[in-house]
């Protein structure tokens, strides 16, 4: 018997799961979900990865100015 029904033999989680008050239940949580709302997302998402590539790259040319330097 698997531990998910060990507990679906208990009166108590029968009952639970009759109510929906079952805990496997996907949390639906408010949100845009527009088009345009996934796009600033996504946008804003490949902006700072590209800001700190960009900061990467300046810190090893900064590394590199400095090695010449000596």
């Amino acid at each position: 018997m698997t531990a998910l029904a060990s507990i679906v033999c208990l009166p108590a989680a029968k009952l639970a799961c009759r109510t929906g008050d079952n805990s496997l239940k996907k949390n639906n949580t408010m949100g845009d979900k527009s088009p345009k709302s996934n796009q600033k997302k996504s946008n804003q998402k490949q902006s700072a990865a590209s800001s700190a590539d960009q900061k990467k790259k300046q810190a090893l040319a900064d590394k590199a100015t400095a090695m010449k330097k000596k």
